[in-house]
């Protein structure tokens, strides 16, 4: 699993230069490995579907739906009302409440401080203040 991730996370490094068709691929391949781990989350009580793999230290709002196929990384922040399925989020995270993710990855150390985001198939990266500020790149 540590494999994919790693490998993932370096695509995603130099926005302009990923191909897309990679992503998809090493995505299946880490969801095939993936295993559940979610007892050491912090907050409420999320609704879970079967593989969801969080890292230490994650925090999570009321009324979550995570799964199935997801990996959350340590030290990130799941807020309110958010539903995330088949999508890798790397460590240090923040996302905004009411989001929707399918088929995603969110880049290490991204910051999105704002409400109401419905994505697909996308890699998002930075720190974006405003839904129009978002980097986003679709795969």
């Amino acid at each position: 699993m540590k494999e994919e991730l790693t490998k993932i996370e370096e695509i995603i490094v130099y926005p302009n230069e990923i191909k897309t068709s990679n992503i998809q691929e090493l995505m299946e391949a880490l969801f095939v490995k993936l295993k559940n781990r979610v007892d050491n989350y912090i907050g409420d009580y999320p609704t879970f579907i079967e593989p969801v793999y969080l890292e230490d230290n994650v925090k999570i709002g009321d009324d979550v739906l995570l799964g199935p196929n997801v990996y959350v990384g340590a030290n990130s922040e799941i807020p309110n009302y958010v539903e995330i399925s088949n999508t890798i989020i790397f460590d240090n995270v923040k996302i905004g409440e009411n989001f929707k993710l399918e088929n995603c990855i969110v880049a290490k150390n991204s910051s999105f401080n704002f409400k109401n985001l419905n994505m697909k198939n996308s890699v998002l990266i930075g720190v974006a203040n405003l839904k129009t500020e978002l980097q986003n790149i679709g795969f």
